[in-house]
């Protein structure tokens, strides 16, 4: 009889330390959105010609729109916060920089990419009608240059040249110089066209991917450029996690972005609904979460 008290007593405490263990993982174990993710500035590249301080205001108002719905904060900025959020300068940004300078409109709509489009074939064929000239007055310039060398050096075995034939050639110098000036000038305009035409390809790219469109595939014109166009990317890798901005036409988008971001740090996935933060594509300055985005985070953090 003892003997089988004893077993139940034991088997009583074994189940009660069981619940006990249970009970301290699930009052431990956060529940998502319970408690504000933190996030800190990290660099933000001065040549967006953004201070610190409106970078944070734009993060700030990001963070925001998550909570704005449920009248709580669901990010907190804090000096050591887990988000490191970063502002980086690469050539996404530059191309977006280098047209806007020429006044090429970039709305990123479908007009847009006509425009751009056509404009870009058009300055491909500037860009070969150019080379072509260039190529051909180069050699004509090499031609003429190893004709005057092998000239000078000639009247130097000789002992010098006949004072006429020493201004003669002196005046053929000045040409050269002259010609090497206007050559050097043409081969910095041939960049400057390479740059615009590298920079439509990226651009026109951008708005290709937005939209379902065929990826411009442009070779053997300057530098080979990436085809991806990401505006904002989260990542969480090896325990570490950031927010890094690459590229933005004007502070609602960069908000629009940074929000975009924040969503994939609070787990949620992409949108199909274009009105959407989480949408995979920003189709919209509005900087109010959507009906789907909503839902989606109820549903993630067990909000009524």
């Amino acid at each position: 009889m003892s003997t089988s008290l004893t077993t139940i007593g034991w088997r009583f405490f074994f189940l009660l330390a069981i619940l006990i263990i249970l009970f301290i993982i699930f009052v431990r174990t956060p529940e998502p959105c319970r408690e504000p993710i933190t996030y800190r500035l990290g660099n933000v590249d001065e040549r967006f010609n953004l201070t610190r301080e409106k970078f944070r205001t734009a993060v700030n108002m990001a963070a925001a729109m998550w909570g704005k719905p449920f009248y709580r904060d669901l990010f907190r900025e804090e000096p050591d916060g887990a988000i490191e959020i970063n502002l980086h300068y690469d050539y996404r940004q530059e191309a977006t920089d280098r047209l806007k300078k020429l006044n090429y409109k970039i709305d990123r709509s479908m007009g847009s990419y006509e425009e751009l489009k056509s404009r870009l074939e058009n300055l491909k064929v500037e860009y070969e009608q150019k080379k072509a000239g260039l190529d051909n007055d180069l050699n004509t310039y090499n031609v003429k240059v190893n004709a005057f060398n092998t000239e000078i050096e000639s009247w130097n075995r000789r002992g010098g040249a006949p004072q006429s034939i020493h201004t003669r050639l002196m005046s053929e110098k000045d040409e050269l110089v002259t010609l090497n000036d206007n050559l050097h000038t043409r081969q910095e305009e041939m960049k400057a066209l390479v740059d615009t035409i590298n920079s439509i390809v990226v651009v026109l790219n951008e708005i290709a991917s937005n939209n379902n469109l065929d990826i411009v595939d442009q070779k053997n014109i300057g530098n080979t450029l990436g085809r991806e166009f990401c505006e904002g990317f989260y990542e969480y890798k090896n325990g570490k996690r950031s927010i890094t901005i690459y590229q933005y036409d004007n502070e609602y988008r960069l908000v629009r972005v940074l929000a975009h971001e924040f969503g994939h740090a609070l787990s949620l996935n992409h949108s199909k609904s274009a009105d959407a933060v989480m949408y995979p594509l920003i189709k919209s300055d509005s900087l109010e979460l959507a009906a789907d985005d909503i839902a989606a985070l109820k549903e993630h953090c067990g909000i009524h």
